[in-house]
Formats: C-alpha cells, structure tokens, sequence
C-alpha cells in the first residue's frame, strides 16, 4: 500500500449538535433560562433616534446604522442633529441653519463663497433659495 505524506487524518467537529424530546417534554412550559432570556423581545427591540434614557441612538438606522454619523461630514450632521434634537420649541429649520449648511455644504464639496451665500439666504427672511451653481 502508497501511502502520500501530505493525506492525513482529518478531524471534523459538528457544527450544531441535535437534541432529541419526548413528546411530553414538548408540551411542558419551557425551563431553560437561555430561552426565557431570549423571548424578552423588549431587551432587544430596535430603538428609534432616541434611546430609552433620553439619549441620541446614533446607530439607528434612520442614521443609516450609524455611517451618515461616521461619514466624512458626520462631524456636521452630529452637530446638525443635536441642534435639532435640543428642547426649544422652534421649528428645527430656523432654529439650526447654520449647522444645515455646513452639513449640507460638506455634502456637496461646496467653496466657502457658495457655502456664505447658501448661509445668507437661509439666515435672511427671503421667501426663495437662490444659490449660483459652482
């Protein structure tokens, strides 16, 4: 017999291991601790923007799972957001137009002239947006 020094012996571990029940067990109310941890489904409930403590949730995925905050203007949109999440009751679009347009002036890789422009009209009581194209 040949034998080739490279085959040797291979062990395998199972992946997942099989549990067999009785039929009685399966209609009993369920005692394993694992299992009633993992049917609190509160515990892990997506949160929305805000989490339970009053705090921003800043990988929700209305922020797109946390990359528009890790992006290369997410340092504008944070500061974006927590303006707008701040507890004054005015409309968010006049009380942070300044963080808007750096936001939206990093988005768009707009000139300092532009973005002063784009700050103007928003800061001033015009009724339209007017900005040059670059």
């Amino acid at each position: 017999m040949f034998f080739f020094p490279f085959f040797r012996r291979i062990h395998c571990h199972l992946k997942d291991e099989v549990l067999y029940i009785r039929k009685e067990e399966f209609g009993e109310p369920i005692k394993s601790e694992w299992v009633l941890e993992m049917q609190n489904i509160e515990k892990y409930r997506p949160n929305g923007p805000t989490l339970p403590d009053g705090s921003i949730n800043w990988q929700c995925s209305c922020m797109a799972g946390g990359s528009l905050v890790a992006h290369r203007c997410g340092n504008y949109f944070r500061e974006l957001y927590v303006c707008m999440k701040s507890d004054d009751k005015r409309d968010p679009s006049e009380k942070c137009p300044n963080q808007f347009v750096n936001w939206a002036a990093c988005m768009q890789n707009m000139s300092d002239e532009r973005r002063e422009k784009m700050r103007k009209a928003m800061t001033e009581d015009s009724t339209e947006l007017k900005i040059s194209e670059k």
